[in-house]
């Protein structure tokens, strides 16, 4: 998956976690919500972390990931184009 193709995934799956978040406000005791709240909330997160090992930050609290600031360094998760 190149660059846009996994940042776009990793809107889909925090927008759909999002989404269950919402549902589950209303409906605490859905154990099938809550499930599925949890599974697309553990993909994002593993989606993030492949981001943010092979391109860099996502968010200023992924610089702490590495040995040194990174966080700085262009171009922005939200700019097109290059590698972190």
């Amino acid at each position: 998956m190149d660059r846009n193709d996994l940042k776009l995934e990793i809107q889909r799956y925090c927008f759909a976690a999002h989404d269950m978040q919402l549902f589950l406000d209303t409906h605490p005791k859905d154990e099938k919500a809550f499930a599925l709240f949890v599974s697309l909330t553990k993909k994002a997160k593993e989606l993030k972390k492949e981001y943010v090992r092979k391109y860099g930050p996502l968010c200023v609290s992924d610089a702490a990931e590495y040995d040194t600031y990174r966080w700085t360094e262009n171009p922005w998760p939200w700019e097109k184009g290059g590698n972190a």
